[in-house]
C-alpha cells in the first residue's frame, strides 16, 4: 500500500545513519587524535591515583537517650548531669571544633593524616610545589602586604588547614527512625580507626568534663547566691528583732491587745466621768439656787401677848359706846352729841385697827439646819466636781496618749507584716538555693561518673582497604572517558574543518559536484538519491 505521502530521508530531524557514518569518518580520519586524548586521560587518572592519597573510612556507633524513655526521664529528671540534647544537637557538638582540635592534639596529627577535599588538597600542592613558591614570592614582591600585628605564623596556618579539612572528613548520620548515630571518619591511612574512636571519646569526655564544669559554676554561683541569701536572712533577723524590742512585740501583738482593752476601759471611764461631772453640775446648780432662797439664821421661838394699848382702846371704845347708848335714850341720833360721840368711837376704833392686836414680847434666833445642809452639800458636789475634773483631765490626757500608740498599731501592723512577708521570701529563696545547693553538689560530685545519654554502642573498626581510589575501575572509566572524548574531539575537528569525504560529497547539498563513486552500491546510491515515489519507474541518473 502506497503513502499518501513519500518518505524523504533528507527530510528527518535527526538522522542517526548519517550520524553514524560522521563519527565513523571521524575516527577514520582522527584515529591519532583519539588515541592521545584517550592516553592524555589513563596519564591523568593514573597521576590522580599516584599524587592524590586514598581515602579509608571508618564509622563508630553512638546510641542516645530515646525520647520515649520517661522512667529515665522521670528518675533523672532533677540532675543536670544526666540530662540530654536532642539527637541532631548531639551530632552537631560531635563534630564540632573543640573536640577536633583535642583529637588532633591527642594523636598528633598533620596534614598529612586527614582527610582533604580534592580542590583543597589541589591548592596545597600547588603552595607546596615550586611553581607556586614562585608564584607566592613574586606576588608578594610586586604587590607587598601592608604590616599586621594579626599575622598568622607557619604552624597557626598548618594548624588551621589541618582542623578545616580534618572537619570535612568527619560525619555523624542518624540511622532512619531510631535513635542511633554513625560517626564516620575519612582519612588517607587505615588510622582512620583510631581516630574515630579518638573522636567518639573525646566528645563523650568533653561532654561529661561540659557538663561537670557547668555543675561546679552553678554550685559556685549557687554557693555566692545562697550565701548572699543567708547574709541578707541574718540581717532582716535582726532588724526584726531590733523592730519588736523596739516596739515591745515581744508576743507580736499581744501588748497591743492589752493596751486596746486597757484604752477601750479608761474611755468608758472618761465617758463615767463626764456623766458624773454633768450630774454634778446639775445637783450644784439646784443646791445653789436653793441656798440663795434659803436664810441663814431661823427664830427658834417667840413669845406673844396682847397688846395693851388696843386692850385699852377697846376698853374706851366700849365706854363710849355705852355712853353713846344711853343719850340715845335723851336724845336723838343725829343730835350733836350722839355725833360727837359717834366720832370719839370712830377715832378710837382707827386708833384700834392701827394697834397690832398681839404683840411679840420675846424671840430666839437659830441657825438655819436646811442652810447648813444645802451649804455642805454644795461644798460636796464642788469638791466632788473638782476631783472628777482632775480625774478627767487625767484620763484625757492617759486616753490621748494611749489613742496615739493605737493609731500606730495599723502602720506597727503594716511594718510586722512587711516584715514577716519579707522573711518568708528570703527563707523560701534560701531554702530553695540550699535544694539546688545539694542537687549541684551531687551533680558536680557525679559529673564524671555518672551514665551518658551518648554511649559508645561499637567501636570503629580496621579498615582492610580504601574506599577510594578504586584503581581498577578508575582505568576501565578512564579508558571508556578517554575513548569518548577523544572521538567527540575527532568529530568536532572534523567539523571544524569541513574535510571533504565521500558521504559529504554524495549529499544534495555538497558544495561540489558528484563525479563518481567508488566502491558504492548502485541500488544504495539510487535509492540515496531518488526522489520519486516509491511506485514509480525507474529512473536513471547522471552523475
Amino acid at each position: 500500500m502506497s503513502e499518501a505521502v513519500p518518505y524523504r530521508p533528507e527530510a528527518d530531524s535527526f538522522d542517526f545513519r548519517r550520524a553514524g557514518r560522521i563519527v565513523g569518518f571521524a575516527i577514520a580520519g582522527h584515529g591519532r587524535l583519539i588515541l592521545a586524548v584517550t592516553v592524555l586521560t589513563l596519564a591523568i587518572v593514573g597521576l590522580y591515583i599516584l599524587v592524590w592519597p586514598p581515602v579509608y573510612s571508618a564509622s563508630v556507633t553512638l546510641s542516645a537517650v530515646s525520647d520515649d524513655d520517661r522512667q529515665r526521664e522521670n528518675f533523672y529528671n532533677d540532675w543536670a548531669v544526666f540530662r540530654r540534647s536532642a539527637l541532631k544537637d548531639e551530632m552537631i557538638l560531635a563534630t564540632s571544633g573543640p573536640v577536633l582540635k583535642q583529637v588532633i592534639a591527642d594523636l598528633n596529627l598533620g596534614y598529612r593524616d586527614v582527610y582533604h577535599p580534592p580542590l583543597r588538597y589541589l591548592t596545597w600542592l600547588w603552595t607546596q610545589s615550586w611553581p607556586g613558591r614562585a608564584w607566592r614570592g613574586t606576588k608578594d614582591a610586586l604587590f607587598p602586604r601592608a604590616p599586621s600585628p594579626y599575622v598568622a605564623t607557619a604552624s597557626q596556618v598548618e594548624r588551621a588547614r589541618t582542623l578545616d579539612d580534618f572537619r570535612t572528613g568527619v560525619g555523624m548520620t542518624q540511622l532512619p527512625d531510631s535513635h542511633i548515630a554513625l560517626l564516620t571518619v575519612r582519612g588517607p591511612s587505615p588510622r582512620v580507626a583510631e581516630i574515630a574512636d579518638a573522636v567518639a571519646a573525646t566528645y563523650i569526655a568533653q561532654r561529661r568534663a561540659r557538663f561537670a564544669a557547668e555543675a561546679r559554676q552553678a554550685y559556685a554561683s549557687l554557693q555566692t547566691e545562697a550565701d548572699r541569701a543567708r547574709t541578707d536572712l541574718r540581717a532582716l533577723e535582726a532588724r526584726m528583732e531590733r523592730y519588736y524590742t523596739q516596739n515591745d512585740m515581744l508576743l507580736m501583738f499581744e501588748k497591743d491587745k492589752v493596751e486596746i482593752g486597757q484604752y477601750l476601759g479608761q474611755q468608758a471611764e472618761v465617758d463615767a466621768k463626764r456623766t458624773a461631772i454633768a450630774a454634778a453640775q446639775s445637783e450644784l446648780a439646784a443646791v445653789t439656787a436653793q441656798l440663795a432662797r434659803e436664810p441663814r439664821d431661823v427664830v427658834a421661838s417667840r413669845l406673844v401677848q396682847d397688846n395693851p394699848v388696843a386692850a385699852q382702846l377697846k376698853q374706851e371704845q366700849a365706854k363710849l359706846v355705852a355712853a353713846r347708848d344711853a343719850l340715845l335714850v335723851r336724845y336723838r341720833s343725829d343730835s350733836p352729841d350722839v355725833r360727837d360721840m359717834d366720832d370719839q368711837i370712830a377715832a378710837i376704833g382707827r386708833q384700834l385697827a392701827a394697834q397690832p392686836q398681839r404683840g411679840v414680847q420675846q424671840s430666839s434666833i437659830a441657825r438655819n439646819g436646811g442652810y447648813d445642809a444645802l451649804r455642805a452639800r454644795r461644798a460636796a458636789l464642788e469638791a466632788q466636781l473638782a476631783g472628777n475634773r482632775a480625774g478627767l483631765a487625767t484620763l484625757s490626757a492617759e486616753v490621748g496618749a494611749r489613742r496615739a500608740t493605737i493609731d500606730r498599731i495599723p502602720q506597727k501592723m503594716k511594718d510586722s507584716h512587711d516584715l514577716g512577708r519579707s522573711h518568708d521570701m528570703l527563707e523560701k529563696t534560701y531554702l530553695a538555693l540550699q535544694d539546688k545547693l545539694m542537687t549541684a553538689a551531687v551533680t558536680a560530685a557525679t559529673a564524671q561518673s555518672a551514665p551518658s545519654a551518648i554511649q559508645l554502642v561499637e567501636s570503629a573498626a580496621l579498615p582492610d582497604k580504601p574506599d577510594a581510589p578504586q584503581t581498577k575501575l578508575l582505568l576501565v572509566a578512564a579508558l571508556i572517558g578517554g575513548l569518548c572524548a577523544g572521538v567527540v574531539a575527532a568529530v568536532l575537528l572534523d567539523i571544524i574543518q569541513n574535510r571533504a569525504n565521500r558521504f559529504r560529497l554524495t549529499q544534495p547539498d555538497a558544495p561540489f559536484p558528484l563525479i563518481a563513486i567508488v566502491g558504492q552500491d548502485r541500488a544504495y546510491a539510487l535509492r540515496l538519491f531518488d526522489r520519486a515515489p516509491p511506485n514509480a519507474p525507474e529512473e536513471r541518473h547522471r552523475p
